[in-house]
Order: structure tokens, then C-alpha cells, then sequence
């Protein structure tokens, strides 16, 4: 029983995996360049963007593992 089932499911995967290549598209001229050129102006935004909240994530951990002093009563006089 399990090894039936488990051939049912390779032979679904592996069908399913072979048939996302079976419809290959280039796209002619231009078009496709755009295309990456936006991605690759998507991305940077996306480093950029994690980059800057890494950095504030390290300044909070910082200020918050750092050692406070403590207030001390001060005789007035």
C-alpha cells in the first residue's frame, strides 16, 4: 500500500515538473530586457530596504545589551 502510494506520487511530481518546460517562451526584442531591468531595480530596493532594517535591529540590540547605569540617591545639602 505505501509503495503504491508513493509511486503515485513521484509519478505526479516528476509529470508535474516535466510539463513546466514542456511551454518554454523567449520573448523577441526588447521586451524581455525591460522585463529584467525592472526586476533588477526591484531587487536593489529589496537590499536596500533590508539593509537599513538590519542596521536599526543592530542599533536596538546594542542599546539594549549595553550596560545602564543605575540612578544613585544623591545627598542634597
Amino acid at each position: 500500500m505505501k509503495a503504491a502510494v508513493f509511486a503515485l506520487l513521484s509519478i505526479g511530481m516528476l509529470g508535474t515538473a516535466t510539463s513546466a518546460w514542456a511551454n518554454s517562451f523567449v520573448p523577441e526584442g526588447t521586451s524581455g530586457l525591460v522585463i529584467w531591468v525592472f526586476l533588477a531595480y526591484c531587487a536593489l530596493v529589496v537590499v536596500a530596504q533590508l539593509m537599513a532594517a538590519l542596521k536599526g535591529l543592530r542599533f536596538l540590540m546594542e542599546e539594549w545589551s549595553e550596560k545602564k547605569k543605575k540612578a544613585r540617591r544623591v545627598a542634597l545639602r
